[in-house]
């Protein structure tokens, strides 16, 4: 049964490289600053709800700003890609 398992994930790899090749595009990797979890804020059962509430907003507004930074940094990328498809990627301007 592993043999299976190896040629599938061997006809995987496969398909990914063909069309890798197929689409002709090589896009960047996504930058490390983009990769990052936005951590929870923390819990700490003494202090009141409300503060709870305001750090757990708190964060997911840098998380909801993060996610508009990393897209804003990929639709220059596709623009960058559209008008010439070996074009670098763009300088991180990511924090």
């Amino acid at each position: 049964m592993t043999g299976c398992g190896t040629i599938k994930a061997r006809l995987e790899q496969a398909g990914i490289q063909k069309g890798r090749a197929a689409a002709g595009v090589q896009l960047a990797p996504w930058p490390i600053y983009c990769r990052e979890i936005v951590d929870h804020a923390l819990l700490n059962k003494t202090d009141d709800v409300r503060v709870l509430l305001r750090r757990e907003r708190q964060r997911l507004s840098r998380a909801n700003a993060k996610l508009v930074l990393c897209a804003q940094y990929y639709d220059k990328y596709a623009e960058l890609l559209s008008v010439n498809q070996n074009a670098e990627a763009p300088s991180a301007s990511l924090p």
